[in-house]
């Protein structure tokens, strides 16, 4: 039975993964297997704290017991489940340990045994009793993660259709964005924590957790403490058995219950106010209980929140608050690149407004007011009180600037970019448990993020002049230039936005159903339409990534941020590399930062270019020009097909 389901899983993996997914996956065993390696050496270390390695190590294996449990959140579907045996005659027990075993069949497993070898070196600096005892401790602490991770798994399918599950799952999302974005602040903070230790309380909670049981029997064995040798072990394989029955119970066809975010009742109904007469108003109406109840958009409205205000504590360990002021303009910005998929989250619902001739532009301005109108107040809010937490007057207009400028250009360019960029997504209905099934909209949350922030640089820009020129006046003025922004980016890509879905409607909603463009030939040029996205290999796209990524982190965070700091005649070096070098360095290191940048968001155009090149070479060459030999001689023309032609034929 083991050997049979670790072979389906096996050859399930063979058939469905695609180079997107490949290049994905090289990307993230990379990152595992620096992460693995470093915790392999961080064990031969010596420390001036006699306890401060033993804390360290701890600290570790929580932190890839905790990336286990957020693993199934953004993994997608596992390749087996006991949803797909729930037909067959099998005991639930043999299915689960067959599962089990096929689990422990994959690269990260391998990868995360490696990080607990650690335990291993720990145990061979202490006696060879205490090496004998580290390899019962590591299986069980393997175990322990696994079966960890498929537990969750469940408990979250449970609420990942719910609103809680949205909330949960964007908040987690926004927690390994920022980590990941300002991984300097733990650099530093680990510096701090080397060099006065660990607090004794957070020391003693650390090592009470289950994952940390096995460095207890460790410590113990060498000093020849046998119940505490024993003892720990012995609990650990006592919650690895307690996860696998759970496990065990919970396979098969979905048992717990699935949350259900239920409607107004008729006493509830809203009043017929002005705002929702008319076409406008009942998109607006309808796109406002589809905020307040579809977990997909609970997801967008914690996550841009949820980023900033993360963000911004960040700092908070060297005392740094000057990022307070700008925790809306953050969250506008987040919410922006995260909602700019609107009519694709809707899926084939889109034929109800193309049905009806003559609404697009009712929908699209619908759409954009109920935008408006749950980020509005929010950003503004925290605007706000984080202009108030940090007491500072002179950051004012630059935060409302920056926050009228993101709100009033993310209104614009997300319904523009969810119509000229849609990902074709599962139907609500249809919707999985997590959100790498609802569609990769990694590119377009990208596209999306830098156009908003070039939608705000007018607005800054005029901030920064009225600061260099000591002008108070000019510097309050970029507070209407980014409403003046904002309402000019609203208007105008609102209306191309609703001219594109007028003219392009029937080919949107032929994309949503199908996953491919209408104009896809099915013959020899069939990739003339593909996007370079679907049609790039794997090691392109993880170099394209990775690009995106030196580019990210060169320009804004190592570049323009320390940039803005010394202009502003500020002494904090936070985590800033070109701040902690002597003076006369620092220009040009924030200049080479800046450089890095912008060649890496070049390399990764240059890589795009390249593959669009291609598909174009491509269509060329398979063109009907190309296939008549050249002789000139025009194709018959036909009459176009009208959007109502479309529309049927979709």
């Amino acid at each position: 039975m083991v050997g049979v389901l670790i072979r389906m899983k096996l050859a399930v993996l063979r058939h469905s993964t695609t180079d997107a997914k490949m290049a994905l996956s090289g990307l993230g065993w990379t990152a595992g297997i620096c992460l693995a390696i470093t915790t392999l050496v961080l064990a031969f270390f010596d420390f001036s704290h006699p306890r401060l390695l033993m804390d360290l190590l701890a600290v570790t294996f929580a932190l890839w017991a905790l990336g286990w449990m957020a693993g199934p959140i953004f993994a997608g579907e596992p390749p087996l489940n006991g949803e797909h045996f729930h037909r067959q005659p099998i005991p639930r027990r043999t299915l689960a340990m067959g599962l089990l075993a096929a689990a422990l069949v994959a690269a990260t497993t391998a990868i995360t045994l490696v990080a607990f070898g650690a335990l291993i070196v720990f145990a061979a600096r202490l006696s060879w009793v205490a090496v004998v005892v580290s390899v019962p401790a590591v299986v069980l602490l393997l175990l322990l993660v696994v079966l960890l991770s498929r537990v969750v798994t469940l408990l979250f399918r449970s609420l990942a259709r719910s609103r809680i599950g949205g909330a949960v799952t964007a908040t987690v999302t926004a927690a390994m964005v920022s980590l990941c974005s300002f991984s300097w602040v733990l650099i530093i903070g680990v510096y701090l924590l080397l060099e006065y230790g660990f607090p004794p309380t957070f020391s003693t909670v650390v090592r009470a957790l289950p994952s940390s049981w096995g460095l207890l029997a460790v410590e113990a064995a060498a000093r020849g403490d046998w119940l505490w040798t024993v003892g720990p072990l012995v609990a650990q394989a006592a919650v690895v058995v307690a996860l696998f029955l759970a496990w065990s119970a919970l396979l098969g066809p979905q048992r717990l219950a699935r949350p259900v975010v239920r409607g107004s009742s008729a006493e509830q109904a809203v009043r017929r106010s002005p705002l929702f007469r008319g076409d406008q108003g009942a998109v607006y109406l309808k796109e406002l209980r589809t905020w307040w109840r579809d977990p997909i958009r609970t997801q967008g409205i914690v996550m841009g929140p949820a980023f900033s205000i993360i963000t911004v504590l960040f700092p908070l360990i060297f005392g740094f608050t000057a990022g307070f002021p700008f925790v809306g303009a953050a969250s506008a910005l987040m919410a922006a690149a995260t909602c700019a998929n609107l009519y694709g989250q809707d899926g084939t619902a889109l034929w109800l407004t193309l049905t009806v001739p003559g609404k697009e532009k009712a929908d699209v301005r619908a759409r954009q007011l109920a935008w408006l109108t749950v980020f509005g107040p929010l950003t503004l809010a925290l605007t706000l009180l984080g202009c108030l937490l940090h007491g500072d007057a002179s950051l004012v207009p630059w935060a409302l600037a920056g926050t009228f400028a993101a709100l009033g250009g993310g209104s614009g360019l997300l319904i523009w970019v969810s119509v000229v960029a849609l990902v074709p997504g599962p139907d609500p209905h249809k919707s999985k448990n997590s959100p790498m099934d609802h569609g990769d909209v990694t590119g377009q949350s990208f596209m999306m993020f830098f156009l908003v922030a070039l939608a705000m640089c007018p607005a800054l820009g005029v901030a920064w002049a009225g600061h260099a020129l000591d002008m108070p006046a000019l510097l309050w003025a970029s507070v209407p230039v980014g409403l003046l922004t904002g309402a000019l980016c609203h208007v105008t890509l609102g209306s191309v936005a609703a001219r594109e879905l007028r003219d392009k409607g029937p080919d949107l909603l032929h994309l949503m159903r199908s996953g491919t463009p209408a104009s896809t030939p099915d013959k020899p040029g069939e990739s003339t339409a593909k996007s370079p996205f679907e049609t790039m290999s794997g090691k392109r796209q993880t170099l394209m990534w990775a690009s995106m990524a030196a580019g990210i982190v060169g320009l804004f965070p190592q570049g323009l941020v320390p940039m803005g700091i010394k202009l502003n005649g500020a002494q904090d070096k936070v985590w800033f590399l070109a701040l902690h070098v002597p003076e006369p360095w620092q220009w040009p290191v924030i200049a080479v930062m800046v450089v890095t940048g912008l060649a890496g968001f070049r390399g990764a155009y240059l890589v795009y270019r390249a593959e669009k090149r291609r598909l174009d070479a491509a269509a060329d060459a398979t063109s009907p020009r190309h296939k008549d030999g050249g002789d000139g001689q025009e194709p018959e023309a036909t009459a176009p097909a009208t959007g109502t032609d479309r529309l049927t034929s979709a």
